[in-house]
């Protein structure tokens, strides 16, 4: 909280410099760091390169003193005197007696004398088992060859060898040999060697020696040959890599430590340093780092805190300038002529206050009228229409609500393009706002939708509905729309006040309701609200909210109604009939649910289920009564527009392994009305996969001959309404004889549905239909009443 009200008394200065200060130091933090870092890697290589100049010249001088004592080694060992000497076969007590042996005590005794670092000069006979060396030594019969140090590595190498170290057999001093074998026609016959003392070692490396750069140097098997400062017990775990310098950390401290490896021998020489060596140079640098970058920083802060000052100077009068544009005044001028960033925001200023003006003024304006038709919109509308209430409360006016719906405007967009749509509510705009009187207002509520407000006393309301009639009757001339003449009729619903409702929102409400009554009506009409609208909205609201319960918890189920071949007697096949119980309600007719679920959509998810159904207690019923042919179930258009209809088919098919032969799916005309050629090319594959299809109540609605043409049918179902007029009326016998005819003819079976006498059903014998439906011969059954009916062979 303190921090946060520190900050809010800063000024925009005091800000920009505090800021700027949390760029700024950890800028200059980072480059101080940088360089800090960057002169550690050249102290490090600075080190590494002195490192390896001296590891050099220490290499250099172990090798030389190796290479040369080694160079001695193999020269003596190929002497011919040497081979002569061991090829003799003389013995430890009789050797000293031989003429070669005095040749070569004299030589071994001198190289001994005249080269420092070495200890012995010798010569071992494998064979014989003994050893002489310069001086004339010989060794006793204790001394055993083959369990000597360096025995066992110079039997493995072919050639000059050099031993780990060891503790020589007659001087008792920590000794190094450099062995050569002597050979002849390709036999081993023994070794000359030279044996260098571990004490010569630190004569030769110390030299070299400075506090800060020691040595070690071990055997090729780790052996420590030197080792002044006792570290490689804390080297020894750490992995290094030849020729590179890595920092070890150690419990003695810390160490530059470089590896070099002697060529020939397998040695191994680390030289290291301590870490202080570079660091110490470092803190020094590293404070003169520090201060140089801390008194940048408070120059650069200073520099810019007084350039802001100066470039700043004319903000306060900025600032005050949006206050005032925050109040409401957008046209002030500032007065600030600068030509840099400042001026121009101060310029952009004025600017910005001029532009949101004028878009004030056309938000306002938008939010009150409608874009395309320059009308008032809904929300002017309501305001207008809640005002008008609030005035009428106390006198004896009445507002009529009128809510004007253009009929199939859809379908001009869809053909003709929005651009015809647009232009077709404009001129209907137009039109109905040159009919209205003075005390009206008229607005636009969305879409194709209008709506119409008159206000006038009750005793003037024959001339609302005047006015009202001549709106409706003045879509009766054309409208013109590029040149092209279009019809459209309106629907037209209407509530009034104080009569219907005494709120605006229920005035809108039942305005709407007369409206989608209008529309349900037959449309191009007008319909004024009265409470059976409302009671009916509402009963289909109740039957919506019901069939969503219905499909959640399973409230529908399925009975059959037997269809009898007149042949025959005997039933051949069902038609599966839905049905709803509702827990509340009970039995609810298909007649009123069925077209509910059609306009809210709920069709498609009960058709769904009917399909599964059926199709899944069908397999059941022919297995049990095989003389059942098939069951038919109706389908919805809207069902057969999906495109997914025939693969959820051929799932379902698949699914309960049920012969296609035994599904047929009965249609109406209607399906082919809205669903066009996309319906009839579904209808086909349908057919393709061997379920047959009915069309079913042939005789009612849009039934056209034609039909009978086009759709690839099977069965053609006579509609009741016919059959319970054909006893008394002798012209429907003669429409459906003509009917039966034609389907015949077609290669069309005929189903006459509704029977319910014996005189329709002996008509239709001798009319020569196929199959009868209805009372006379079953009512549906369900499930358990079905199997009841089928377990008796039934006729008529």
């Amino acid at each position: 909280m303190t921090k946060s009200r520190l900050w809010n008394r800063l000024g925009f200065r005091g800000k920009v410099v505090f800021a700027m200060s949390a760029i700024v130091i950890p800028i200059l933090f980072v480059m101080a760091t940088y360089s800090y870092n960057y002169s550690k890697k050249l102290y490090e290589s600075k080190m590494e390169e002195e490192l390896s100049l001296e590891n050099e010249l220490v290499v250099q001088e172990i090798y030389t003193l190796l290479n040369s004592k080694s160079e001695i080694t193999k020269q003596l060992g190929e002497l011919e005197e040497v081979r002569e000497l061991l090829e003799s076969s003389v013995e430890r007590e009789t050797v000293k007696n031989s003429p070669i042996y005095q040749q070569v005590n004299q030589f071994m005794t001198r190289v001994q004398e005249d080269n420092e670092n070495v200890g012995l000069v010798w010569m071992a006979f494998l064979e014989e088992n003994f050893l002489i060396a310069d001086h004339g030594y010989v060794t006793d019969d204790a001394y055993d060859i083959p369990k000597r140090p360096w025995t066992a590595k110079a039997n493995a190498a072919e050639g000059l060898s050099y031993s780990d170290l060891y503790i020589d057999y007659s001087t008792k001093k920590l000794t190094v040999s450099i062995i050569y074998p002597v050979e002849s026609a390709g036999n081993r016959l023994g070794y000359f060697g030279l044996d260098m003392h571990l004490d010569s070692i630190p004569a030769l490396m110390g030299p070299y020696e400075t506090k800060d750069n020691k040595y070690i140097l071990l055997t090729e098997t780790g052996q420590t040959l030197y080792d002044a400062d006792n570290l490689w017990n804390d080297f020894e775990n750490f992995v290094l890599t030849e020729d590179e310098m890595e920092l070890v950390k150690t419990s003695e401290g810390n160490y530059y430590v470089e590896m070099r490896e002697l060529d020939g021998t397998g040695w191994r020489m680390f030289s290291y340093a301590p870490e202080k060596t570079v660091t110490q140079p470092l803190a020094d640098f590293g404070k003169s780092i520090g201060l140089s970058w801390i008194i940048a920083a408070i120059m650069i802060l200073i520099s810019l805190s007084w350039l802001l000052r100066y470039m700043l100077k004319d903000l306060p009068n900025i600032v005050k300038h949006v206050r005032q544009m925050e109040q409401g005044n957008l046209g002030t001028k500032m007065g600030i002529k600068r030509q840099d960033e400042i001026g121009e925001i101060a310029q952009s200023i004025e600017q910005m206050g001029e532009l949101l003006n004028a878009q004030v003024e056309e938000i306002d304006y938008q939010a009150r009228f409608d874009s395309l038709t320059n009308l008032p919109n809904r929300f002017s509308i309501e305001r207008e229409l809640s005002s008008w209430i609030e005035e009428s409360k106390e006198s004896n006016q009445m507002i009529t609500v009128a809510f004007i719906d253009l009929d199939h405007f859809k379908q001009i967009n869809d053909s003709k393009g929005h651009a015809y749509g647009d232009e077709l509510l404009v001129q209907v705009a137009q039109r109905i706002k040159e009919l209205l009187p003075e005390n009206s207002s008229f607005g636009r509520f969305g879409g194709d939708e209008f709506i119409v407000l008159i206000r006038a006393k009750r005793e003037k309301f024959p001339a609302v509905r005047a006015t009202l009639t001549a709106l409706h009757e003045s879509f009766s001339k054309v409208f013109y729309l590029n040149d092209h003449p279009f019809f459209v009729t309106p629907s037209i619903g209407v509530s009034l006040y104080p009569t219907d409702a005494k709120s605006c929102e229920q005035l809108l409400i039942n305005a709407d309701t007369a409206l989608y009554k209008a529309k349900a009506a037959g449309r191009n009409r007008i319909l004024f609200f009265n409470y059976e609208m409302k009671e009916a909205f509402e009963k289909q609201h109740m039957m919506e909210q019901g069939l969503h319960e219905a499909i959640k918890h399973n409230h529908f189920n399925l009975v059959y109604q037997p269809q009898f071949n007149l042949k025959t007697g005997r039933t051949e096949s069902l038609e599966a009939l839905l049905r709803w119980r509702h827990p509340e309600w009970g039995m609810i007719s298909p007649a009123e649910f069925i077209p509910v679920a059609e306009e809210s959509g709920n069709i498609k998810e009960i058709g769904d289920w009917v399909l599964e159904t059926a199709i899944r207690e069908i397999k059941s019923i022919h297995q049990e009564y095989v003389h059942i042919s098939a069951v038919a179930i109706n389908v919805s258009a809207l069902q057969l527009r999906e495109t997914y209809f025939v693969h959820r088919l051929k799932t379902l098919l698949r699914k309960y392994q049920v012969n296609p032969g035994l599904i047929e799916i009965e249609i109406t005309e209607s399906i082919f009305i809205e669903g066009g050629e996309e319906v009839l090319e579904t209808l086909k594959e349908i057919r393709g996969m061997g379920i047959s299809i009915a069309l079913d109540d042939f005789g009612t609605g849009y039934s056209s001959l034609n039909y009978l043409r086009i759709l690839p049918i099977n069965r053609v179902k006579i509609d009741r309404s016919f059959v319970q007029k054909m006893e008394n009326d002798t012209r429907v016998q003669a429409i459906i004889k003509s009917v039966i005819d034609l389907s015949h003819n077609l290669g069309f079976n005929i189903v006459a549905e509704g029977v319910e006498t014996q005189k329709q059903l002996s008509l239709l014998k001798s009319m020569n239909a196929d199959v009868i439906q209805g009372f006379y011969g079953s009512k549906p059954l369900n499930w358990t009443q079905l199997h009841e009916f089928l377990k008796e062979p039934q006729t008529l």
